[in-house]
């Protein structure tokens, strides 16, 4: 578990799956952390990376920054990005700027063989 840069994250592997759970505050402070995370997690090369930003408490313009840069690394290693949990607040942000019809998105969290549509 990684708590630095007051964002917390924690990173589970299931089968050609990375799970990565994301707590707290997603903005200019926070962004660069996950990143971090996020490059850490796509440097094993897994299929697919689920990010469970069900524990996302507030999310700014920055914090979708990370999301689309984290989108973006994902795109470029072959790995299927999907953002999971995603709560009403952050549901609402992504579609007023139409980025509901980028990311692949599902409601509940965990791995699954079949995750929706792929990042690219």
């Amino acid at each position: 578990m990684s708590g630095e840069g007051g964002i917390t994250s924690l990173v589970l592997h299931e089968g050609d799956a990375v799970l990565l759970g994301v707590f707290g505050e997603l903005d200019a402070f926070t962004g660069p952390e996950l990143c971090k995370v996020v490059t850490g997690c796509l440097a094993q090369r897994p299929a697919r990376l689920v990010m469970d930003v069900s524990g996302v408490s507030f999310c700014d313009a920055s914090g979708l920054t990370a999301l689309l840069k984290a989108r973006e690394a994902a795109v470029q290693s072959g790995t299927c990005l999907v953002l999971a949990g995603v709560q009403p607040a952050l549901q609402r942000i992504l579609a007023i700027t139409h980025l509901d019809t980028v990311f692949g998105l599902r409601p509940q969290t965990g791995p699954t063989p079949h995750t929706g549509p792929a990042a690219a």
